[in-house]
């Protein structure tokens, strides 16, 4: 069916030629009747076409329709025939080196690409194929050239142009890029595309200069674009060239007095080049839009001030400012986790825990801030109830966390609920320790749970280890050599660790209870004596225990 086809379109191609060469013959005809001396000298200039030419026309018509239908093989063949009977037949040659370019075999492409080329060089299709193939080669200098010619051909194609820019880029040469791209803007004027184009190449060759004026010709070929004004106001402040910037900022400022943002690239101006006052003045205006939300004007402040600012205990514009803001901010709480961490930082733990509480009831699966609103509550002495539900909450949230069963298991601690606060602190152990982050406090919490079973072994075992992680941790020194006392057991390594405490803290009334404590233990009652007066003058909480202890070594003296 397909062969019925192509032979009647065929047909019908031969049919049409030999029409236009009976037209051609026939206007011939009657120009040599007109009995001019061309035809009397038997050299008339008629145009006939010749049964070749139709010939290979057919050929060319048979070979395309092989080509369009995927007869590659068939194709080919009869393209080289046209050729064999005609070298220079341009069309062939161009769709030869297409086939070939199709199919990835880019040097036969470039031959024949070539060849058509030199049949006409007035034929853009066949310079436009060059390119391409050269750009496939990576031969960029012919590339440049053939796209030179085209411009040529055609002044006005806009793309030769920014396709010979390319062309300079991909050879490597920045300035060469610039050059086609000068040309078009000699033909249309100052456009945004080329300008831009224009500018990112001059910085890419580092001449920020060259790069400025690209925007500034922009920002006066376009004075009602504000846009460009900006950009030429943060170009110059990346290049800390604060002068020329606030020159821009000043023009977008007369343009448009009601911009609210204008008063944040000015807060940032001003904080760049050190003016807190102003920077805090213009933050304030700009700040007061309605255009923002809560979460803008966070990341906003985030933007312009330092950590550090915000965390500073002395008063200070940042912190004044996020207050400010978050008076009025109730309509979402994504500021609230930045907001608690700014109080946490400056030891406003319980502000901090509203905040840190706030926030996960709107949204309970990030670890980091349950970790934070443990940490608050445990330090600003929240109901232990209140610590103890939330540390078993995120228990069920991140079971693999170990902060949650360290507070379980020093609430139980400190209730003196020994039995029940071993089970989270042997978890919090076999989850492991970042860093040693809660290692000394746990192997110490531990040791106090088995000296409390009478498991005295494993507690021994656990304090060793504590001081392993930190050795010169004053509490579990004195903990270790307070209950080595108590029990009689090894005195000389007890003394040791405990005069480590009170030289760390002399005035300690517990660190001077456990020293006098170790040397009436070792008989030494008469020295101990005035390391027990000591703690109980420095005592203000009038514990019993050591007026108990100042009295068996009275005693023992006399």
């Amino acid at each position: 069916m397909n062969n019925k086809r192509n032979i009647i379109f065929i047909g019908l191609c031969l049919i049409l030629a030999l029409l236009v060469a009976g037209c051609k013959s026939s206007k011939d005809s009657s120009r040599q009747s007109s009995g001019s001396k061309q035809q009397a000298s038997g050299r008339g200039v008629r145009t006939m076409v010749s049964s070749v030419d139709l010939e290979t026309e057919a050929m060319m018509i048979e070979a395309k329709m092989n080509q369009e239908l995927d007869q590659t093989e068939k194709a080919v063949k009869g393209y080289q025939t046209i050729l064999t009977r005609n070298p220079n037949f341009g069309a062939a040659l161009y769709e030869l080196a297409s086939m070939y370019e199709k199919v990835g075999m880019v040097d036969s492409a470039l031959y024949y690409s070539q060849k058509a080329e030199t049949t006409d060089k007035n034929n853009q299709w066949y310079k436009l194929q060059l390119c391409t193939l050269f750009h496939a080669k990576g031969d960029y200098k012919n590339e440049i050239k053939t796209w030179e010619a085209l411009i040529k051909l055609a002044p006005d194609k806009l793309d030769y142009y920014y396709e010979l820019s390319n062309a300079h880029l991909s050879d490597g040469d920045i300035e060469g890029a610039i050059e086609p791209l000068n040309r078009v803007e000699k033909i249309i004027g100052v456009t945004e595309p080329i300008s831009l184009q224009k500018q990112k190449l001059w910085s890419a060759l580092g001449k920020n200069e060259k790069a400025a004026q690209e925007i500034e010709k922009l920002a006066e070929a376009l004075p009602q674009e504000k846009k460009y004004n900006e950009l030429m106001a943060e170009m110059y402040m990346k290049q800390k060239n604060y002068a020329k910037a606030k020159k821009f900022y000043d023009r977008i400022a007369a343009a448009d007095p009601s911009d609210d943002y204008i008063h944040i690239s000015l807060a940032n101006y001003y904080h760049q080049t050190g003016d807190a006052e102003s920077t805090y003045s213009e933050l304030k205006k700009g700040l007061q839009s309605n255009a923002l939300n809560c979460t803008d004007k966070v990341q906003i402040l985030s933007s312009i001030y330092t950590a550090q600012e915000f965390y500073s205990n002395e008063p200070g514009h940042a912190f004044s400012l996020l207050e400010e803001i978050l008076a009025e901010c109730y309509d979402t709480l994504s500021y609230a986790p930045l907001y608690g961490e700014v109080l946490m930082n400056r030891q406003r733990y319980r502000e901090a825990a509203e905040q840190f509480g706030r926030y996960l009831k709107l949204d309970s699966s990030r670890y980091e801030i349950w970790e934070a609103y443990l940490i608050c509550m445990s330090v600003c002495n929240a109901a232990e109830d209140s610590i103890l539900a939330s540390a078993q909450t995120v228990q069920k949230l991140f079971p693999f966390q170990s902060l949650p069963y360290f507070m379980e298991g020093q609430i139980y601690v400190i209730r003196q609920e020994y039995t029940k606060a071993e089970k989270p602190l042997v978890q919090c152990v076999k989850l492991g320790f970042s860093n040693g982050y809660l290692e000394t406090d746990t192997y110490g919490m531990l040791a106090e749970v088995y000296y409390r079973q009478d498991r005295q072994e494993e507690a021994w075992q656990c304090f060793e280890k504590s001081l392993k992680a930190s050795p010169d941790n004053i509490p579990t020194l004195n903990n270790y050599a307070y209950y080595l006392s108590e029990t009689s057991t090894k005195l000389e390594k007890a003394e040791q660790m405990s005069k480590r405490t009170i030289l760390a803290e002399p005035e300690n009334p517990t660190y001077l209870d456990t020293y006098a404590w170790i040397l009436y233990k070792m008989g030494r009652a008469k020295e101990a004596l005035q390391y027990m007066e000591k703690a109980v003058k420095n005592d203000k909480e009038g514990s019993k225990t050591l007026q108990e202890h100042l009295e068996t070594i009275k005693k023992a003296v006399r």
